[in-house]
């Protein structure tokens, strides 16, 4: 139709309802025309929105026969097209098993990022593709790229365990903490490797879910019996990893492993059931850590140790039996069979064993065994004269070792002359080490009763002393501060770090630590440290004075009751 009159447009005007909306309605809010048949009308766009006033009409119809036209897309893909299209199935997968750095495995997923739609199965390729070439770091933002992918499905994933395992291998922790949510749901369904398998993720990842790790011990208590012994050994290791004491299934778990090794003495365990010396030792160790003192499972270990030993039969290595005696001193289970068979077994194999394993079986063994033996004299000093030899092998853990041991037996003068020396000349070449945690407290109060005049030893160990600081507790602020209060070695930063830390965990002080504490640092500060000390006395923890809480030092007021807080609240 003409739509021109005398050369000018004609203005269109439309005039809807008086609410607010045009005439019809608009397309891309409530779609398209209705299609008829396979194919729809292929101008289905309106012209123009909103209202039609002052609208000019600058569309051009086009020709019948095409305006009636349908459409249809005419050009298809080949065969090649569509099988290069479908090719990232198999390309992708070979791409990360090719892989043989970590960047090449994040880079053959980036390359394929925009492939869709991926299965579960292809994000645990390149998780373990990437575990397997040693890891990524956890900021690195293509492995963010991937997990934030898997973040989305973690509820519809059916294997959790093994994703949990993954992502604590690549210390993903904010993905594994999401990813507990939906585990609850799950645990029933799981087998008792993968209840394990579980725990040992999050203990490796040091994430303490107290609720988690009290679900799986419900479920996989009653299927102990089908645990291996490697599996057991994993659990006890995950609960001492976060410091989680759930002593039922602690309980059942050593009544089980001493059922085996009884089944094992009158042969007739089940075949890979019964644990070795070294798995039963790793389990006393998780005891120790979780100060879980049964003394049942230390008689097994010993007698364990002992046979074995008598015999010669494979199994107590160096350091098993160093992490024996150690985990039985930690519990204060005073074995002294097992003491007497193990310093036996070094007087003749001395040579067996590394200097860190005979540090080590000192410092257990020492406090506990009589030193005026003179065949326990002699095997004290044979154990000396190997470490001093061998001291360049030493940690920061092995030079904690051997100065207990030392300090042990120099109660009365020195018992071996030297030695200090030689592990200050230790800790000196270990000085630039910044990751070991070692028993840093207990050290300097050694050396200071040795070579309080050893300036840059003890500023080295003060280096050291403060990745201590968040873990320390009130007897290592104590015993740190005694040490350093011997020595000619003074530091201001390192007397107000040990106030600030000592503030926070106040309330964790008994009134004869804090004293102690408050009049080592005042002997460290001399007459400068008045306002110090005065604050400390300040923050000092509320003491009990004949079942009343001494407020203030003027008064005493009684301790509260639930009926007298009642009363005081009405």
């Amino acid at each position: 139709p003409d739509w021109t009159s005398n050369g000018a447009v004609l203005q269109q005007v439309r005039h809807g309802p008086k609410d607010g909306r045009p005439g019809r309605l608009q397309h891309h809010i409530f779609g398209c025309d209705k299609a008829k048949g396979r194919y729809y009308y292929r101008f289905h766009k309106l012209i123009g929105k909103w209202n039609w006033r002052k609208y000019k009409e600058r569309y051009i119809a086009p020709r019948a026969l095409e305006n009636r036209q349908r459409w249809i897309p005419t050009p298809h893909a080949t065969y090649s097209m569509m099988r290069h299209s479908y090719s990232w199935y198999w390309r992708l997968p070979k791409a990360i098993a090719a892989a043989t750095t970590p960047d090449e495995v994040l880079e053959a997923w980036i390359k394929f990022r925009h492939k869709h739609p991926k299965k579960t199965f292809h994000y645990f390729k390149v998780l373990k593709r990437l575990i397997d070439v040693g890891g990524s770091d956890p900021t690195d933002w293509r492995l963010k790229f991937i997990t934030s992918r898997l973040h989305n499905i973690h509820r519809k994933i059916l294997n959790l365990p093994r994703l949990a395992k993954y992502y604590a291998q690549l210390r993903v922790i904010d993905e594994l903490e999401h990813m507990s949510n939906f585990l609850p749901k799950m645990l029933h369904k799981y087998s008792p490797q993968q209840l394990v398998l579980t725990a040992h993720s999050f203990g490796s990842a040091r994430l303490q879910d107290k609720f988690i790790f009290a679900e799986v011990a419900k479920h996989v208590e009653p299927q102990l019996a089908a645990v291996s012994p490697s599996d057991l050994v994993r659990l006890a290791q995950a609960y001492a990893a976060v410091e989680v004491c759930h002593y039922t299934l602690l309980t059942r778990l050593s009544s089980q492993l001493q059922v085996r090794a009884q089944q094992s003495a009158e042969g007739q365990a089940p075949p890979w059931s019964c644990p070795t010396f070294s798995q039963l030792t790793e389990v006393a160790e998780a005891f120790a850590r979780l100060k879980f003192q049964d003394y049942s499972y230390a008689e097994l270990c010993a007698e364990q140790a002992a046979i074995l030993l008598r015999e010669g039969l494979p199994g107590p290595t160096p350091v098993a039996l160093a992490r024996l005696c150690s985990a039985c001193a930690q519990l204060k289970i005073h074995e002294v069979r097992l003491y007497e068979v193990v310093l036996a077994h070094i007087s003749g194999h001395w040579y067996d064993y590394p200097a860190s394993a005979l540090a080590e079986i000192g410092a257990a063994v020492a406090p506990v065994l009589p030193r005026d033996s003179e065949q326990i004299q002699q095997v004290y000093k044979l154990m000396l004269r190997t470490i001093a030899a061998d001291r360049d092998m030493l940690t920061l853990q092995g030079v904690s070792f051997a100065a207990r041991f030392m300090a042990e037996l120099d109660h009365k003068g020195e018992f071996y002359p030297g030695f200090s020396e030689g592990l200050a000349r230790r800790v000196m070449e270990l000085r630039d080490e910044t990751k070991e945690q070692y028993d840093i407290a207990r050290v300097i109060e050694i050396f200071a009763r040795r070579c309080p005049e050893e300036r840059a030893l003890f500023s080295t160990l003060c280096r050291h002393m403060h990745r201590h600081l968040a873990v320390f507790e009130p007897v290592d602020f104590v015993r740190t501060v005694r040490g350093l209060s011997l020595t000619e070695y003074r530091d201001d930063r390192v007397v107000y770090s040990l106030a600030k830390w000592a503030g926070k965990r106040a309330a964790e002080f008994s009134s004869y630590d804090w004293d102690s504490f408050i009049t080592a640092v005042a002997v460290l500060k001399g007459k400068e440290g008045g306002a110090l000390e005065e604050r400390l006395r300040l923050m000092a923890p509320p003491m009990l004075i004949g079942g009343y809480v001494a407020a203030s030092p003027t008064g005493l007021l009684p301790p509260q009751t639930p009926a007298s807080t009642s009363a005081a609240a009405v």
